[in-house]
């Protein structure tokens, strides 16, 4: 009858006492391949069955599986011993907090439309896209078309860096991401990018300097001024409400054709919340997408606008002041 190596007490008594004096994970690692591994001596036993005769083979498959279990055993008892010695016990080191809703704090209003808005888009299929506050001139204006000189980009009062040759300029808005994310990623897409913008205006009850913009970016095939209008709709009354009284109207922008400006009535008056259109062709263009094949729909708006009609802020400027005993009442 054929003998295997492996089906002895001493061969188990050996391993057993092997896997019991781990250290660390390498030296786990290695037993594990020694004993249990495509190399290991169990499995060159079980690879000679078939050479074996029949009427012996039942018996021997049935011993060999045994001692294979005890291994399998033996390294789970000391990966599991391994890993109790080396976990370190949990110690919070921070300074537990104060709960907001016990009258502890308050979230600022901008960050309060913020982050309806990241919730909305997300619910609607949305990526939420980061980008950097320095923007060089070609995906700011140039690849949006709006080459130098270019009347268009009177529209934003924009803040210049002298740096040189480097043509660096603080955002005027979370556009400039468009080109770079179609540059990197292949149609279908939908995704959104907040973040702070500058331009250099002068401030009055509804601008500011500085402020939070949310730009939008859908391109697929098929993608239509009604996915635009239907989109846009869910949002701003989800933000602000099912009764909000909201307008489309015709406008320009050098990146999109057509163009709208999107409205919503607040004290007596219509106040511009945002642009938005179908993304022009050659936008499409420079960011490496066929406008043949596919295309798309840009919008971009401040927050800070919503907060004012959301909340009934009389100026803008508010959000930017300090002043906590406006900032309590929210």
């Amino acid at each position: 009858m054929q003998k295997f190596s492996t089906i002895t007490p001493e061969y188990l008594e050996v391993a057993k006492k092997s896997f019991e004096n781990v250290h660390n994970k390498s030296e786990l690692d290695a037993l594990k391949a020694k004993y249990l591994g495509p190399k290991s001596t169990i499995s060159q036993d079980l690879r000679q069955l078939i050479d074996i005769e029949k009427n012996q083979r039942a018996n021997l498959g049935k011993q060999l599986n045994t001692v294979k279990k005890n291994l399998d055993e033996f390294y789970k008892k000391s990966q599991s011993s391994l890993m109790d010695a080396t976990q370190l016990p949990s110690l919070d080191m921070s300074l537990p907090g104060k709960s907001l809703d016990k009258g502890f704090g308050h979230i600022h209003p901008t960050s309060q439309i913020l982050a309806q808005t990241y919730q909305i888009f997300t619910e609607l299929g949305f990526a939420i896209v980061d980008s950097d506050e320095i923007e060089t001139d070609w995906y700011n204006f140039e690849a949006l078309n709006m080459p130098p000189e270019h009347p268009a980009r009177d529209m934003q009062d924009t803040f210049y860096i002298d740096n040189g040759k480097m043509n660096l300029l603080p955002r005027s808005h979370t556009s400039g991401m468009q080109v770079r994310f179609m540059e990197e990623n292949t149609p279908p897409f939908k995704i959104i990018v907040p973040g702070r913008v500058f331009r250099n205006e002068d401030e009055d009850a509804t601008h500011a300097w500085i402020f939070n913009q949310v730009e939008g970016l859908v391109v697929g095939e098929g993608v239509s001024m009604s996915d635009l209008k239907g989109t846009l709709l869910r949002v701003v009354r989800g933000l602000l409400g099912e009764d909000v009284e909201i307008r489309f109207r015709a406008s320009y922008f050098p990146y999109t054709e057509p163009s709208v400006e999107l409205d919503a009535f607040y004290q007596g008056n219509w106040l511009e919340l945002g642009g938005a259109g179908m993304v022009h062709p050659q936008v499409l263009r420079n960011g490496g997408i066929d406008p043949d094949k596919y295309s798309g729909f840009a919008f971009g708006w401040g927050a800070e606008r919503f907060a004012v009609v959301k909340y009934g802020i009389g100026d803008l400027r508010e959000l930017w002041r300090p002043r906590f005993v406006f900032l309590e009442q929210f």
